[in-house]
């Protein structure tokens, strides 16, 4: 008979790994959480904006928020769409502030932290082996340690990333008012900008006070070729600025194909890829996932029964298989537009009304809403390139 340390081990101290430990030690198991960094949450690796969906998943303490927006200013090369809601639509949230939060709940409710790098594992014994030798065994193995995974390496899964880097900017309220076309300074807008050098991903600037702003982007470049366009797009748009930090990271791209559950070892957010494929964004899927990995969890613990797992990777696609898809769409379709295209495309929703569908329907969790409406009330037939419409219509098979 095994005997096991914990009941549960979790790797990666992050908010997701946070965020299951705490919803585990609730139920009275025995969780240790394993993190190779000593002061958890830097270097920042998150643009830090979330939806107001947030309060519906997890706690968010009202002194982490910093700025609360409700709208967007989404750019093309040469236009502005215009897109607002009646309430604040998101939080721009002090991120590093946020996973130590999460860690102190856990640690408050009983998990044990160890500050070491997690290098291997026998997810059939539940073994994990640290850096410095020492083996922890526990009865289910949880990664939470982000885009380079290693259990999810370990298990085979393949890690297609994008990259993804990030300024802290000082701009000045009359450049910015300039540079949206407005007579009016605002930070209650997000900035979006599509541009064909950025494709399938996108730039931004997310306000967060005092007119300083997180300005970053995805895309499949090297980070060294996106400090690059950050710095000429600043240039080009003749926004005097002032860089204050740098960042970089890494987003997951979604396989359906890759293993959420093996053996002992169960996935959650970023290494098993829980990331909206349009933007980038995870944190709250991940945060669903830690409840419905916990229920399954615990039931396989308490019966002792590790085929209860599967019940979970079955959850996720069940609730979000279809979003991914509609989504993955959409990015393939904006990978076959040139600037020119999308400044096209930018003109025609201007003149049919796309921004106050954009205002009424859109939502930064689930985007095929606007899709479907955009579909049914005919807008894509109005605002796609004639040339392109055979090879988008593909797509999405009209």
């Amino acid at each position: 008979m095994v005997n096991f340390d914990y009941d549960v081990c979790v790797v990666g101290a992050g908010p997701v790994g946070s965020t299951i430990s705490y919803y585990l030690s609730l139920e009275g198991l025995s969780v240790v959480l394993l993190d190779k960094k000593t002061k958890i949450g830097y270097p920042l690796q998150c643009a830090g904006i979330l939806s107001n969906h947030i309060n519906d998943v997890n706690e968010l303490p009202k002194d982490i928020i910093l700025n609360k927006v409700k709208g967007a200013f989404i750019h093309s090369p040469n236009h502005i769409l215009t897109v607002e809601k009646d309430d604040d639509a998101a939080y721009i949230i002090d991120r590093i502030a946020y996973d130590q939060f999460l860690l102190n709940r856990a640690i408050d409710n009983g998990v044990k932290l160890i500050n070491k790098k997690a290098v291997d594992f026998d997810i059939d014994e539940g073994s994990v082996i640290l850096k410095n030798g020492e083996i922890i065994k526990s009865k289910i193995i949880v990664g939470c340690d982000g885009p380079n995974s290693v259990l999810s390496r370990y298990i085979g899964n393949t890690q297609d990333r994008f990259q993804a880097s990030q300024l802290l900017v000082k701009i000045s309220p009359e450049d910015m008012m300039s540079y949206r076309g407005v007579s009016e300074y605002s930070m209650d807008f997000v900035d979006v900008c599509l541009l064909e050098e950025t494709l399938p991903g996108f730039l931004w600037f997310i306000p967060i006070g005092n007119d300083l702003y997180r300005m970053g982007m995805f895309s499949n470049e090297s980070h060294k070729v996106q400090s690059e366009i950050l710095a000429d797009y600043l240039k080009k748009n003749n926004l005097k600025f002032e860089i204050i930090e740098k960042y970089k990271g890494f987003i997951p791209i979604f396989n359906k194909n890759n293993d959420m559950v093996k053996s002992r070892a169960v996935l959650i957010g970023d290494a098993a890829g829980h990331i909206k494929p349009t933007s980038g964004g995870g944190l709250l899927i991940a945060f669903n996932a830690c409840k419905w990995a916990c229920e399954y969890i615990l039931e396989a613990i308490e019966k002792d029964d590790l085929t209860i797992l599967e019940k979970y990777p079955d959850k996720i696609m069940d609730e979000y298989q279809k979003e991914f898809s509609y989504q993955i769409k959409v990015q393939n379709a904006l990978c076959m537009l040139t600037d020119d295209d999308i400044d096209y495309l930018f003109m025609k929703l201007k003149k049919n009304d796309g921004e106050k569908l954009i205002s009424e329907y859109g939502d930064m969790d689930t985007q095929s809403l606007l899709i479907k409406e955009s579909l049914k009330r005919g807008l894509v037939f109005k605002v796609m390139p004639s040339f392109l419409f055979k090879k988008i219509g593909k797509l999405f098979g009209f």
